[in-house]
């Protein structure tokens, strides 16, 4: 592929050494990968904000532990407006069983957990 025609969007690209496995290790643990999948543990304490970070590859995340409110935060330390999948998910859940979001690539940033609950979950990301 031409160097003129790689776009800083496109997750393919983004830089390898803001994966959330290698930025926010404190946070994130895998528990299996191959080429295909890979599946992270996913923990955040109460008031606890990660390391900013992406994660290049569409997932479903399933938590079995999580409570509002969650912030989303740009790589600056910006509180983002509450429009991303999780976000909105968290704020609808009914806290009964396990809450599932399927989640698209997400660019750089961090996430402030500002709850007095710690967020725990498996992030099943598919590479292919």
């Amino acid at each position: 592929m031409a160097s003129d025609m790689l776009k800083p969007s496109d997750p393919a690209h983004w830089d390898p050494r803001l994966d959330a496995v290698i930025a926010a290790p404190g946070n994130h643990r895998v528990l299996f990968e191959n080429d295909r999948l890979r599946v992270l543990e996913v923990i955040l304490e109460p008031n606890e904000e990660e390391p900013t970070h992406h994660h290049r590859w569409p997932s479903v995340f399933v938590f079995d532990q999580v409570k509002g409110p969650i912030h989303d935060m740009a790589p600056d330390g910006t509180m983002l407006p509450p429009n991303r999948d999780v976000i909105q998910a968290v704020q609808a859940w009914d806290g009964n069983g396990c809450l599932v979001v399927h989640m698209s690539p997400q660019p750089a940033g961090r996430v402030l957990n500002g709850s007095d609950m710690t967020l725990h979950g498996i992030r099943v990301e598919m590479k292919a």
